[in-house]
Order: structure tokens, then C-alpha cells, then sequence
């Protein structure tokens, strides 16, 4: 784990811990057994054709903040308008992030079947029934920050609430940890934690090490009309895109121009 993952694996749990006990888990239940209704966040993932999977992103640890007058409610409404298969809500505050803006997208996309992924860094079971209690469909737990013990256990707490967890890998082991802990949905890092660098052959290289049953989602690094088709190349059934998005003056066309519309 590089030394900015790990810090912010560390801060995480630092945080939790304090959260803990503002917000007792009973509660957080309380709130995600009353939500009955969820969005199949699989299902989404395996409609026919690649889907776009819309990220509100405002920052990150490596790029710093480049999107600071985004609107999470008008952006999520716009993804619905453009057809994406399931939003991404980032929510942690290394990417300049908070739950507030996960409630604003939920919020803005009430009573409508797009699936919403908490994206964060899930570390916690206390941080699955957030999700849940916080209306996401799907978490994203990242191979790389878990052992496999961990994973599996953090995999299988969603479950209680209709939750789908989202592994995240980056490489082949990860890969097969994911498998291991029973992931009914990966996604596919084109970004190398360690060094931050893009790399689309990634995807190419890990997608035929996972069974074809199994939808998996291309992420990072995917800027244009040529990427995609990369993307597409290699069977993947949803594409990851959150800066070239969530920084566009017209996400409506930068959408179209993706996916070739």
C-alpha cells in the first residue's frame, strides 16, 4: 500500500471510530432496515451494451480539487437525463467529499431506478450500514486496502441491508481475492495506487481473469471517444468516468461524445 493510501486508510478508521459513537450502529440500522426499497445495482451493470457508470467527483488526493462549485443534486439529475446505468458518489474527504453530497444525489434521484454506489473507503461494517442508511445501492471496498479476511467479511455486510459491495482491483492477486470473497461485481482500476499513473491496459490484461458472468467496470483514465472503444474491446459491461464529467461545461455532450451518440 503506498504511503498516501495507507495515510488515508488510517484516517479513515481514526474517523470511524469517532463516528461511532455520535452515531451508534443501532441506529444506522434502524435507518437502513426502513429503506425497503433499493435499486439492483447488478442488474444495471448487466443491461444490454456498455453502460456509463457517472461519477460526481469534486477533487482528488493526486489532482486536488478541480470541480469546487459542483452542484451533487444537478449533476445526478443530469446523469439520469444522459441514460447512465448507476451514479458514483464519492464521500471521503480526501477527495474533497462528505456523506452530504451522497444524500444530495439520493435525494435528487428519488423514485428513479438509477443505482447510486457509495464510493469511499469502506474499512468498517459500521461503514456498510451507513450506506445503507445513507439510501446507496452498492459500496466500493478496494482490494488493496483490505486483507482477504477482511474483505470477505466486509463483502458479505452489505447483504443484511440489499447492499451489493463493488471490489475494486488492480491487479491479478486482487483479482482473485475478489472471486474469493464471493464479489458479484468488479471494477477494474486503470490507475496504479502507488504511482497514480493511468494505464488502459489494465483492463485488457485482468478482465479475462474474471468469469464472464461477473460484470465488470472499467475505471479510471477514460477521456475520450478512443478510450472507450478500448474499453468496449475488451468486453467490460460499464465504463467508470468521473473528472472528464464532473469537470465538463456540458456533461450532456462530453457523454454523448463518450459513448458515441
Amino acid at each position: 500500500m503506498s504511503s498516501v493510501l495507507e495515510r488515508i486508510v488510517n484516517e479513515t478508521r481514526e474517523a470511524v471510530e469517532v463516528r461511532k459513537d455520535t452515531a451508534p450502529l443501532a441506529e444506522l440500522e434502524r435507518r437502513a432496515h426502513a429503506r425497503t426499497e433499493r435499486n439492483d445495482f447488478v442488474a444495471a451493470l448487466n443491461l444490454p451494451g456498455v453502460g456509463l457508470m457517472a461519477e460526481i467527483k469534486r477533487g482528488s488526493p493526486s489532482k486536488g480539487l478541480f470541480a469546487p462549485d459542483l452542484v451533487p443534486a444537478d449533476l445526478a439529475r443530469t446523469y439520469c437525463d444522459i441514460g447512465a446505468v448507476a451514479v458514483s458518489v464519492l464521500t471521503a474527504p480526501a477527495f474533497f467529499a462528505t456523506d452530504n453530497d451522497l444524500c444530495d444525489a439520493v435525494g435528487a434521484l428519488q423514485g428513479s431506478s438509477l443505482t447510486v454506489l457509495r464510493k469511499e473507503f469502506h474499512v468498517d461494517p459500521y461503514q456498510v450500514a451507513e450506506a445503507a442508511a445513507l439510501g446507496a445501492d452498492a459500496y466500493l471496498l478496494i482490494a488493496k486496502t483490505l486483507d482477504a479476511a477482511q474483505l470477505t467479511e466486509l463483502a458479505t455486510a452489505g447483504e443484511q441491508y440489499g447492499l451489493t459491495a463493488f471490489v475494486e482491483v488492480t491487479d491479478e492477486v486482487e483479482a482473485e481475492m475478489a472471486l474469493e470473497a464471493g464479489a458479484t461485481a468488479i471494477g477494474i482500476n486503470n490507475r496504479n495506487l502507488h504511482t497514480f499513473e493511468e494505464d488502459l491496459g489494465t483492463t485488457e490484461r485482468l478482465r479475462h481473469t474474471i468469469p464472464s458472468s461477473i460484470p465488470v467496470v472499467a475505471a479510471s483514465g477514460v477521456r475520450s471517444r478512443e478510450d472507450m472503444r478500448r474499453m468496449e474491446a475488451c468486453g467490460v459491461s460499464a465504463v467508470l468516468i468521473g473528472e472528464a464529467l464532473s469537470t465538463a461545461a456540458d456533461p450532456h455532450a462530453k457523454a454523448r461524445e463518450l459513448l458515441g451518440r
